[in-house]
């Protein structure tokens, strides 16, 4: 009773207390991270504004990875749903822009004409006739049984999905149709096709090789590189990245790993021989579940086929190694069959032994040991981390399978350049430095360089070589001064520039086709040299009563071209948010 009066004496004491308490938790919810500060997205992305939730985009991945049973990882699933999630959000969009969606009576419609629920027996009546009221039946059901049970709701998400696909598929047609509506080719346009494609041009020439001049001879400045970079912005177009150097500590066996696997089987040999049961027996001492089978020759191990063959029922043999795994076989049962014997095998993977290679020693412990070893060196010195890549990565295999936890950790915004990590992954044990981020956007000079050198290197080249060979008025001239013998290319076309010896060079075809015969031409640059060129002749394909022919198939490659590029031009004007790195 004391107590019971000394609470009451505090009551408003006591109200405040754990008022602040649940106010504390209030707060510590509000504020709860995971860690630098920054709460756990619930979207994996956006696009233009419009966000996708992770947990349905997860629930969808399970979805797939179940009906696709393993022909596919997870990450495949996910790019590719993601793009799809993308592409489909885009294009309705796109139509709502335009006012265009799919009703209600107008998805029925597209149901009930689809072959996948014509055909289907459960909306078919006795003689195979498709009934819009068994559809409808059905999807009533649905709708009132979905709460019922875990495969009710599963059977309702699974039409959910299908009405979803059937109207993205239909706005993707819409939208499509939209995009053929919009190529317009004329006539005049199908006979300049015709022209380019059948009108003939021969001309002689002497080319000078942009190979005459070693590369040493050209100066290519930085800013040359740069200013080729943003002429030509669309071009180096990037994405981000990150670059690391790594080294990987596989988990392979040891001696004593095998040695040790190698005698338990040995341990095993009595009791296996002694077995009535010898499935129970091998099942119960390998956690597996073997079948006992009879065997041709040609089935068992090459190297140890003879021996086995040669065994009396009840031996047994081994233990022997096959792969990574070591082996007792007790010989069951001979029957008059050719080359046939019946077996039970006992099997014992050694330590580590996933694609294990006898000739590399290391545990898992082992591998812990030296990356957590190696790991302290680089810390300590982190200009050392070079040299011991050199030292022990003599022979580094590409990550498959292993390498998406070390790119998580290198894109998680607290890591920064330099940073080093122990990464366990498959197979074993990365330590992984992070030397760069690259963000999205324009390409750096350095990375551009590969490929904008050597096309800067041509355009110096032909100025040299149109201003050393200038006073040249005749292909005898050129031909003289650069010691390059004039050549001929015989009936070339708009559509098949191809010069021989020289490749395509549209260039210098197209200036062909605009003289006249009989006239050269002043030095013109191609893609691999410089040339002079006098025409020969110029053969005019014959006219044609309609162009209507050409016109179509251009309108054709010209529609092809655009719905295949459709997507990406959506994407480059769209802000898109891609968060799938924080989940997967």
């Amino acid at each position: 009773m004391a107590i019971l009066a000394k609470i009451r004496q505090r009551t408003l004491v006591l109200i405040l207390i754990i008022g602040l308490a649940l106010f504390a938790f209030v707060i510590s919810d509000v504020f709860n991270t995971n860690g630098g500060g920054e709460k756990q997205p619930t979207e994996i992305g956006s696009i233009n504004g419009e966000d996708i939730s992770y947990n349905g985009f997860k629930n969808q991945v399970e979805y797939l990875k179940n009906l696709y049973q393993g022909r596919q990882s997870t990450m495949q699933i996910v790019n590719s749903l993601w793009n799809q999630k993308v592409s489909d959000a885009l294009i309705t969009q796109e139509l709502d822009k335009l006012g265009i969606t799919i009703e209600k009576d107008e998805l029925w419609s597209l149901l009930v004409a689809s072959p996948n629920i014509t055909n289907s027996e459960r909306f078919q009546d006795e003689s195979g006739v498709f009934v819009e009221a068994k559809l409808k039946e059905y999807i009533d059901n649905l709708e009132a049984t979905k709460n019922l049970s875990p495969q009710s709701m599963a059977e309702y998400n699974n039409w959910v999905e299908t009405e979803r696909n059937t109207i993205i598929n239909a706005k993707r047609e819409l939208y499509n149709n939209l995009v053929k509506a919009g190529s317009i080719v004329t006539v005049t346009e199908g006979e300049l096709a015709y022209r380019a494609e059948n009108d003939k041009v021969t001309f002689k020439y002497v080319r000078v090789p942009y190979t005459s001049i070693a590369d040493s001879l050209v100066e290519v400045r930085e800013s040359d590189v740069k200013n080729y970079i943003s002429k030509h912005k669309s071009e180096f177009q990037v994405e981000a990245s990150r670059d690391i150097q790594y080294v990987f500590f596989p988990e392979k066996p040891s001696k004593a790993d095998e040695d040790a696997a190698k005698q338990e089987v040995e341990e095993m040999k009595a009791g296996f021989a002694a077995a009535e049961d010898a499935s129970a027996y091998a099942n119960i001492n390998t956690g597996t579940n073997e079948s006992e089978n009879f065997m041709y020759k040609n089935q068992l191990p090459k190297e140890h086929a003879n021996a086995i063959m040669a065994m009396e029922e009840g031996d047994v043999y081994g233990p022997y190694k096959i792969g990574n795994k070591f082996k007792i076989s007790r010989l069951l049962e001979k029957r008059q069959l050719p080359d046939s014997v019946k077996t039970r095998h006992i099997l014992i993977r050694f330590a580590g032994s996933t694609g294990a290679d006898a000739e590399l020693k290391k545990t898992k412990e082992d591998a812990k040991k030296q990356a957590d070893s190696l790991l302290a060196v680089i810390k300590r010195n982190k200009s050392k981390f070079a040299n011991r890549v050199k030292e022990l990565a003599t022979s580094i295999p590409g990550l498959a399978g292993t390498q998406r936890e070390v790119a998580r950790w290198a894109f998680r915004d607290d890591t920064k350049v330099g940073d080093i990590n122990r990464l366990n992954v498959q197979g074993g044990v990365i330590v992984a430095q992070l030397t760069a981020k690259n963000t999205a956007g324009l390409s750096s000079i350095a990375e551009a360089s590969t490929r904008v050198l050597p096309i800067i290197r041509s355009q110096k080249k032909a100025e040299m070589i149109k201003e050393k060979y200038a006073s040249a008025n005749t292909l005898s001239d050129l031909a003289s001064a650069s010691g390059n013998a004039e050549q001929q290319a015989t009936a070339l076309s708009m559509q098949a520039p191809t010069v021989p010896g020289a490749g395509e060079e549209p260039k210098v075809v197209g200036t062909a086709f605009a003289l006249n015969e009989g006239d050269a031409s002043r030095l013109v640059e191609g893609k691999t040299g410089v040339y002079m060129i006098q025409v020969v002749s110029k053969t005019k394909a014959p006219e044609k009563d309609t162009y209507l022919v050409e016109r179509n198939d251009l309108r054709t490659k010209r529609v092809s071209k655009a719905l295949s590029s459709v997507s990406d031009a959506l994407k480059s004007s769209a802000e898109i948010e891609d968060r799938r790195a924080s989940f997967y």
